[in-house]
């Protein structure tokens, strides 16, 4: 949140980019696609397959179905961009060509396809380079939902990647806000956050999974003491929810800072066999705004991504004592020029698309399950057990991302009271 310190939270959120549709490559790029396109369908359209279907194209070609297929697709998508995910590589289209060509394609439709191809060459060429960087930028050619669907690729790839290098992975990264009404009419904070199935491929390699802030150490206003989550945990030490950690807080290493504590995870076994869960839970009260007449504050939970995982569960549990102005978004922001993501002036030049969408989950807290988090609603019901709260007294925001792009961070925002 804006005006909540950042406690248990460690590696932290966010996903795919996109571009602006300006500039030279664009408009170059999408000349030659749409000629691309439309040589596609003249050759077609001239072996007598004016309603195509990839199966006829196949057999009355004789080529392989899933090249038809693609270029089905890619004739029928309602754009340039969005047709260029199915383009095939410069060899299928080739084989196309000539596959027209012997099943009887008029000369003149013939040449036009192959005038296309060297443009689009030659496009690739001087702007891109090759095929695959080509591709790239194309991702950061449109906002369109398509779009996403290219970019999964990319970070699943760039996860496996980072994997690889760092040495380090996760199966979840977790968060979890719980905001409630507490006393003088600010709003109490419960955040749990976490990893689950975090793993190495270093046995040399210690990794900060939390940290714990010192309130009162940055300037911030609270209406008291960080405290652990679970109340059988002692004020002094890891705030870890061992029911739902594999390993115990006495494992972690404390390392001090001029703002807390960070808690590390040694060194230790690589692969499944060194996998851990570790969460941790802890109670801010009056850390959230103040619920004023009248007055309406903007409330954020942030979660940074710093090391590859493959999920990202992202949620808000709203009392439903406290009024919400609007609907919640969620941003996320590029770290990889530097920056903690929280908000500042400069945070919006960071400000990446994002596809992924906010959901409201319903009444029944069966529904809340995930395969991504196994226990999610056993975690959630011991947390509202410890608040003296019940599911039905609040809301819940859900975020949930595959591969999101790292060093990025999200930011779930809610619109906290009523306008006069």
């Amino acid at each position: 949140m804006q005006d909540i310190p950042s406690t248990t939270e460690s590696a932290r959120a966010a996903v795919f980019l996109t571009g602006q549709r300006a500039g030279t490559f664009e408009s170059a790029a999408e000349r030659a696609l749409e000629r691309m396109r439309e040589a596609t369908k003249s050759t077609i359209e001239s072996v007598g397959l004016s309603d195509v279907n990839s199966l006829a194209l196949s057999r009355k070609l004789a080529i392989d179905k899933s090249l038809s297929w693609r270029m089905v697709r890619f004739v029928e998508e309602p754009n340039a961009f969005s047709a260029s995910k199915h383009l095939p590589g410069v060899a299928g289209l080739r084989i196309f060509a000539r596959a027209v060509s012997a099943a009887g394609a008029t000369p003149g439709s013939v040449a036009q396809f192959d005038a296309a191809l060297e443009e689009l060459e030659s496009v690739i060429t001087k702007h891109a380079g090759t095929r695959s960087a080509f591709r790239a930028l194309l991702t950061h050619c449109t906002d369109e939902p398509q779009a996403d669907d290219r970019a999964i690729g990319f970070r699943r790839g760039a996860f496996e990647a980072n994997a690889a290098l760092w040495g380090i992975q996760a199966r979840t990264r977790l968060m979890m806000a719980f905001l409630t009404v507490g006393e003088r009419g600010a709003v109490d904070v419960g955040l749990v956050s976490g990893f689950l199935g975090l793993s190495r491929s270093r046995r040399d390699l210690s990794w900060p999974v939390a940290r714990r802030r010192v309130l009162g150490l940055e300037g911030r206003n609270s209406g008291g003491s960080a405290r652990p989550f679970d109340p059988s945990v002692a004020l002094d030490a890891a705030p870890m929810l061992s029911e739902y950690s594999t390993i115990r807080g006495e494992s972690l290493r404390p390392i001090g800072t001029e703002h807390g504590f960070w808690y590390e995870l040694p060194e230790g076994n690589i692969g499944l066999r060194g996998a851990v869960d570790c969460v941790f839970g802890e109670r801010l009260p009056g850390a959230g705004p103040a619920l004023r007449d009248g007055a309406v504050e903007d409330a954020e939970v942030m979660l940074r991504v710093d090391l590859p995982v493959e999920h990202v569960l992202l949620e808000v549990f709203i009392e439903r004592a406290i009024p919400v102005t609007g609907s919640p978004t969620v941003s996320q922001y590029s770290l990889l020029t530097g920056g903690s993501g929280e908000n500042s002036p400069d945070r919006e030049r960071g400000r990446i698309p994002v596809a992924d969408q906010v959901q409201e989950l319903g009444d029944d807290p069966r529904t809340w399950s995930t395969p991504i988090a196994p226990r999610h609603w056993e975690m959630v019901n011991d947390c509202m057990a410890w608040m003296s709260r019940k599911p039905s007294h609040f809301t819940v925001h859900r975020v949930s991302m595959q591969w999101p792009l790292m060093p990025t961070a999200v930011v779930l925002s809610t619109m906290l009271g009523r306008h006069s």
